[in-house]
Formats: structure tokens, C-alpha cells, sequence
């Protein structure tokens, strides 16, 4: 992140795309709110980056809960700076088989969880008068249908309230921007593993639905979010707001429609 010294929440902080940006921001000098619900992993990976990070255990779907976790960010460390909404959930139930309280669960946490993190971010920084940066985690089912049901609605949600929060962050100085991963190594990505069978045979079958991932047979790592995250909460994006950035290796640039073969061909 440009600029030593900047404090920083992250939520869903305790692994994934959020312990890689902990500890990019860490890196590069500033200081960390690890959020987690999973509070025992928070505080082993604050050890682990010292006195520069503290561990928040929270649920970002309580109101309470994200109003605790911006406290304790101000308490540590004076103020907040830059604000990583990274926390979320995800179901591959199809929509026509996804019941009530699971689709309620996904709505909580994935979008009112941002809507209530948006909302503190946007007070704090408002009241703190020295401007900000959020960066929001969409997905590249908020830019596409997908068969991820509740999550791409979700998500979609998520682009709203991003637009939303640019412009009114604007007025106080506080950019709002939001990625947009595909096939990152993370859990999901196991469980969608798992869902096609497991083994190495799934995992390369995922690798090749992404146009980078078929030519280096991978996928995208938390660090190169992190990284990527970490330029949108930094000085050198200052022009940047009200964005989706797609980090996905080229996913969404590929044309869905398909000729079907020419007689000859």
C-alpha cells in the first residue's frame, strides 16, 4: 500500500484473500484489524505479524458486531485509513433447489454484511476528515449469471453498493472500488472440487475453465489479489473509484457464444 503508516481493517482477515492482504499491508508498513468470525485463527495470524496487528472476532453480518470491529481498529491504533470488506460465504446450491434460510444466510452475510461495513467505513472516515480507501470483494458471478444462485445475487448486490458508496465517499474524499476474483485458490474452489469429484482430475478440469489457467494449468493466487487490492487502497489509485476489477485470467473476456461447426469444417 502506498504510504508507510496507514491503518487498515481487513474482514474475513483470518485466511484466504485477507490473510494474504494482512500481511501485504503489514509488508509494506501499515497496521492491521484482522475481523474474523473465526477468532482463534485471527489472533494466531496478529502473532504472527506483531504489534502491528490486532485480531477483531466478528460476525459482519451483526450490526453490533462491524460497529465493534471499527472501534477496535480506532482504539488500536487512532483511526482507519483503509477498509478490505473481504468477509463471505458461498452456497453452489442451483436456484431451484436453494431453500429460504440458506438463501437469507448468503443475503446476511454477503451483502448486508458490505452494507453495514460500507456504512462504518464511510462514518469513520467522514468523521475522521482525512479521506480513504474501501476495496469491496465481488466476484465475477456479480458481473455474469453464474449457477452460484444466491452468491451471484448477492454479489451482484455488492456492485450497487459500491457505485453507491463512491459517490457519496466522494464528498469526504473517500474512493470505493471492488474486485472481481474467478478462480482463486481458495476453499470455494475446493469445495467446487469436491462438487466435481475431487482429485487432481477436477482440479485441472477447473484450471481449464479459465483461459490463464488452461495455458499455465493453475489458479489465481491470494497473493496476486492481495496485491492488486493493496495498489486500490494505495495513493498511486487516486483516481480510481466506483470500480470493478475483474481479477479473474481472463475469464470474463472470453465470448460465451459459440458457432457450431461449419459443414466442412
Amino acid at each position: 500500500m502506498n504510504g508507510r503508516g496507514k491503518v487498515a481493517v481487513v474482514t474475513g482477515g483470518a485466511g484466504g484473500m485477507g490473510a494474504a492482504t494482512a500481511r501485504r499491508l503489514v509488508a509494506d508498513g501499515g497496521s492491521v484489524a484482522i475481523v474474523d468470525r473465526d477468532g482463534e485463527s485471527a489472533r494466531a495470524l496478529a502473532a504472527e505479524l506483531g504489534p502491528a496487528a490486532v485480531a477483531v472476532e466478528a460476525d459482519v453480518a451483526v450490526e453490533a458486531d462491524v460497529d465493534s470491529y471499527m472501534s477496535a481498529a480506532v482504539t488500536a491504533f487512532g483511526r482507519v485509513d483503509a477498509v478490505f470488506l473481504n468477509a463471505g460465504i458461498a452456497s453452489s446450491t442451483p436456484l431451484i433447489e436453494e431453500t429460504v434460510e440458506g438463501f437469507d444466510r448468503i443475503i446476511a452475510v454477503n451483502l448486508r454484511g458490505v452494507f453495514l461495513g460500507l456504512r462504518a467505513a464511510l462514518r469513520q472516515m467522514r468523521d475522521q476528515g482525512s479521506g480513504g480507501a474501501v476495496v469491496v470483494t465481488a466476484s465475477t458471478a456479480a458481473l455474469s449469471g453464474s449457477d452460484l444462485a444466491a452468491y451471484s445475487a448477492a454479489k451482484h448486490g455488492v456492485v450497487g453498493l459500491v457505485k453507491t458508496a463512491a459517490i457519496e465517499g466522494a464528498a469526504f474524499g473517500v474512493r470505493v472500488n471492488a474486485i472481481a476474483p474467478g478462480s482463486i485458490d481458495t476453499p470455494l474452489m475446493g469445495a467446487l472440487e469436491a462438487r466435481l469429484g475431487g482429485g487432481e482430475a477436477a482440479r485441472r478440469a477447473l484450471h481449464a475453465t479459465t483461459p490463464l489457467g488452461r495455458a499455465e494449468d493453475r489458479y489465481g493466487s491470494a497473493d496476486e489479489v492481495a496485491a492488486l487490492v493493496g495498489f486500490l487502497l494505495g495513493d498511486a489509485a487516486a483516481w480510481i473509484s466506483g470500480a470493478t476489477i475483474p481479477i479473474d485470467g481472463a475469464v470474463l473476456a472470453t465470448d460465451p457464444y459459440r458457432l457450431p461447426p461449419l459443414e466442412g469444417s
